[in-house]
């Protein structure tokens, strides 16, 4: 069996200090895992605030929800340094720093110049707002919404996404199912060209797994994702030190299955 990696942890719910990072490796071990990568979104980093201007004024929902995010940001410096406190560390296990990256494409050049040092291990990119609407946050936001148009600005927004040659890791490539909200054409030939795409870009599509029984993307993403020789990634998305790892074994056997 391949290694087990779980490289979507969110450490956001805890301070920056030593502790609180090593209850996430300590149970990393218990895992069995052997590489994890720790990370925050980016909207935790006061540097890429700039990135949700659009997204704020967007709706009086998302102004508010913005605010709430902007007191408890952290500055990329703070963040830094406590990745370099760890790194100056040993552990039993492979320990790596990243983002989650919200993508807008009018930010494209201002998130390169943010992460273009190469400072940071794993980089994740993920579509959350559709033209600075956030689809994923309320079912009820979809209400007369267009749902093939949203679909389509979705994909090609992952594409961009892809193509900006930016991440290593597309992040819950699929997230736009989230509400079980679907459109009325079929979206095989979608899968194919994304994938096509990563593969062409050298990026991973996550297999992320909260969602219990489905391991990672939807059957038809992924076998579509597999016949173009995809490149796959496993991810928790834990935001507690007890969610390390979960499902990652399960998923890896499935891909190695699959292949």
């Amino acid at each position: 069996m391949e290694a087990l990696k779980d490289l979507h942890i969110h450490i956001e719910r805890g301070p920056y200090t030593v502790e609180w990072i090593e209850k996430f490796i300590n149970h990393a071990i218990k895992m069995n895992l052997s590489e994890i990568n720790l990370l925050e979104h980016s909207i935790r980093i006061k540097e890429f605030h700039p990135c949700f201007k659009e997204a704020r004024e967007y709706s009086a929902y998302q102004e508010n929800w913005f605010k709430g995010k902007e007191s408890s940001a952290h500055g990329f410096e703070e963040y830094r340094a406590l990745i370099n406190e760890i790194r100056g560390r040993e552990y039993p296990i492979k320990v790596n720093f990243g983002l989650e990256i919200c993508w807008f494409e009018q930010h494209e050049d201002y998130i390169r110049s943010l992460v273009s040092d190469g400072f940071l291990d794993y980089l994740l990119g993920s579509v959350h707002w559709v033209d600075n609407w956030t689809f994923n946050q309320r079912k009820y936001q979809w209400k007369n919404k267009a749902y093939n148009q949203i679909y389509k600005r979705y994909f090609e927004m992952e594409g961009s996404l892809i193509e900006s040659d930016i991440f290593d890791i597309i992040a819950h490539p699929d997230l736009i199912r989230c509400h079980g909200l679907y459109p009325d054409y079929d979206l095989t030939e979608t899968y194919h060209n994304l994938a096509k795409n990563a593969v062409k870009h050298n990026v991973a599509l996550e297999m992320n797994t909260t969602r219990g029984k489905q391991l990672g993307i939807n059957e038809a993403f992924f076998n579509a994702s597999v016949e173009e020789g995809a490149a796959f990634s496993t991810g928790s998305d834990a935001h507690r030190p007890e969610d390390v790892g979960k499902g990652i074994k399960e998923t890896t056997l499935y891909i190695q299955r699959s292949l």
